[in-house]
């Protein structure tokens, strides 16, 4: 018989238990006050139609609630019998408690830090430190090598370039949190190498002295994808934070910390440590965060806006105006998008356009103008063409109309009619666009030369975008492709470092003319359909 002053298996097991229940109810509680919040700000993004910026929020709550899942069954089923349990077994469940707990913790944090921030734009986005190129070049400087093991050195060569980081400030800003404390900061430094007490704060030290400390090398991979990677044509600023390290504890980790704040002369990079004001300072109240990372979408607009055809077409669409309902006879798309209206009560590209334009002066160029006209005398319904009409008059009789009546009349034709702000109808410019012109007299880059050789564009299309450029003013089209097209021509054609291209804004919605759509093509079975009002 056991003495009665020895430890009992119970009495060794039970504070474990109690430790590792209390650990686990503390991540849960954690989570659960956090995940609200999240989908608060998920649900506020939501309302702008920003389906890319939810994305990963949506699979970092997905994430977070699995966890959450995960710790209270193991609270449930296999904590409720403590005393049965073996030591080993309890000691392996607290592990797994423990690897929550600091999930979750970085979690908070990072919503803390997120929380301090304005216009969210993307959670733990993926971008490439070096070019498909540069990394052929190295593979190919290995001539001893086979070509299954080059495809591996590629591949591993990407996969070293990627870096991931959460995208604020409309993706001017890149924020990066590093876990690493003081103490691992300390040895990372010394096996790299750094002397210390040798140096002095405002130092300016080689490369050498301190490049290959992990650290560094991680945030030199940030400042050369920000580099490779602009917005809006500009190189984002690198926001690291180090929850973890106060720099000025420590004489040669404040002198390392300022290396790195200098690493590249073209790249802002900002190093909060603990003591920083960022994260000193408390972060605003719940509601003030939400809105301040939602954003004002339309804080880029210029007080005048530059309409691409596709949004004079979105703006007459019948589809857009009336309440129809899809038709077999009726291409896909055209379906599809009577379908994407009649899910929202108030149809879905009357309420996307209509905020983009109110208050602002709408003009379109003479090219434009007419492309959009010659396009409205093949295609359109009977109201398509009314509107069209209206929004962009070429007619003396719709010209002698006053802007009120002519918004009147343009009302009539919807049943979402626009807003009495919103300025119709679209001016047009009397002149053609001399985007050459543009070019010798300084208000156009020369890159722009090059972006017009690229694309190729029609004279209406080359018209419309030369024109926002020259003038720096808002673009604002609903066509997928453009933006991005332009944006890597003057990448990769770009005379300086301060070449600007033009400002454009993509609408993520886009609505086909019903054109023919809107009846039975001949000799259709006639079973009887019904399309709404669409006033055809």
């Amino acid at each position: 018989m056991a003495s009665s002053d020895q430890p009992t298996e119970t009495g060794d097991v039970l504070p474990l238990h109690a430790r590792t229940v209390e650990a686990a109810r503390e991540c849960l509680e954690l989570g659960n006050s956090l995940i609200p919040e999240i989908n608060l700000l998920a649900s506020r993004l939501e309302k702008t139609h920003r389906p890319s910026t939810l994305a990963g929020l949506i699979t970092w709550v997905r994430g977070l609630q699995k966890d959450q899942r995960s710790l209270q069954r193991l609270v449930d089923d296999e904590l409720g019998s403590a005393t049965e349990l073996p030591e080993t077994q309890l000691k392996a469940i607290a592990n797994k408690i423990q690897a929550n707990v600091i999930d979750v913790k970085h979690a908070h944090l990072k919503w803390s830090i997120l929380k301090r921030c304005h216009s969210f734009q993307a959670l733990n986005q993926t971008f490439l430190s070096s070019t498909k190129e540069s990394r052929r070049e190295v593979v190919s400087s290995q001539e001893s090598i086979s070509g299954r093991e080059k495809q591996l050195l590629h591949r591993t060569l990407k996969e070293q370039s990627r870096v991931e980081v959460d995208v604020v400030e409309r993706g001017s800003e890149w924020i990066d949190i590093k876990s690493i404390s003081l103490d691992r900061l300390a040895r990372q430094m010394t096996d790299s190498g750094w002397g210390w007490g040798d140096h002095e704060l405002g130092d300016v030290l080689d490369e050498e002295d301190w490049g290959e400390v992990p650290l560094a090398k991680q945030i030199k991979r940030l400042v050369e994808a920000a580099k490779r990677n602009r917005h809006e044509y500009r190189i984002p600023r690198v926001r690291v934070v180090l929850p973890r390290i106060q720099t000025d504890a420590n004489n040669d980790v404040a002198v390392f910390i300022d290396q790195l704040r200098n690493i590249d002369s073209q790249v802002e990079v900002i190093i909060n440590d603990s003591q920083s004001d960022f994260l000193t300072s408390e972060p605003p109240q719940l509601e003030t965060a939400i809105e301040n990372l939602a954003g004002d979408e339309l804080a880029g607009l210029t007080p005048v806006l530059n309409m691409d055809h596709t949004i004079l077409i979105d703006l007459i669409s019948d589809i857009t105006h009336y309440n129809l309902e899809p038709q077999p006879w009726q291409a896909s798309t055209t379906q599809a998008q009577i379908k994407e209206e009649n899910r929202h009560p108030d149809g879905l590209m009357a309420p996307t356009l209509y905020p983009l334009l109110r208050g602002r002066k709408l003009i379109c160029t003479k090219e434009a103008a007419e492309h959009f006209h010659e396009v409205l005398s093949t295609v359109g319904t009977n109201t398509e063409r009314q509107r069209g009409h209206l929004l962009v008059p070429r007619d003396p009789e719709t010209l002698a109309l006053s802007p009120s009546d002519i918004h009147a009349k343009f009302s009539s034709l919807s049943v979402r009619p626009p807003p009495a702000d919103l300025q119709i109808p679209v001016t047009i410019l009397p002149d053609p666009t001399d985007f050459q012109a543009a070019v010798k007299e300084g208000r156009l880059p020369e890159v722009a030369l090059d972006v017009a050789r690229c694309g190729g564009f029609k004279s209406s299309k080359l018209s419309i975008y030369m024109h926002g450029w020259a003038e720096g003013i808002t673009t604002i089209t609903s066509n997928k492709e453009i933006r991005g097209h332009i944006r890597t021509w003057v990448e990769a054609h770009r005379r300086t470092e301060d070449d600007v291209g033009p400002s454009i804004y993509r609408v993520d919605v886009t609505r086909n003319l019903l054109a023919k759509a809107a009846t039975p093509p001949e000799n259709w079975p006639d079973e009887g359909h019904e399309n709404g009002d669409d006033g055809s």
